[in-house]
């Protein structure tokens, strides 16, 4: 609600994507730093908690987690294991994209979750 107070009429982009990134690094329990991203059609105004910028296009390695948040740790060692197996350098911190959860579906069984592992483009 920050943003649109700020920017009343901010539209978000069709299709609609958006992405959290963990800014630790590394899992915590507490004190998480959580970046959310969100596409949006135009840029707008800023303040010291909403900033706008333009992502380059990157390629990602990805795996779809269904279920509770509980035991997302596991996809994500599959993900990194399987980047360094077959040789990919990580590029940027891992994304989260949130596509269905508490707000659209009863039950945690249900839950699905994006993780998208930036690398190295290898083609350049």
């Amino acid at each position: 609600m920050v943003c649109l107070s700020l920017n009343p009429g901010m539209e978000c982009a069709d299709p609609p994507y958006e992405f959290c990134e963990y800014l630790d690094g590394e899992y915590k329990e507490t004190d998480i730093r959580i970046r959310h991203n969100e596409a949006v059609k135009a840029i707008g105004k800023e303040n010291d908690h909403i900033k706008f910028k333009t992502l380059p296009e990157s390629k990602v390695l990805s795996i779809y987690h269904k279920g509770s948040y509980a035991n997302i740790g596991e996809a994500y060692a599959f993900l990194m294991k399987y980047a360094d197996q077959n040789g990919y350098t990580v590029a940027g911190l891992a994304r989260e994209c949130y596509i269905d959860g508490i707000w659209n579906k009863e039950s945690e069984e249900e839950w699905l979750t994006e993780i998208q592992l930036p690398i190295e483009d290898v083609t350049k």
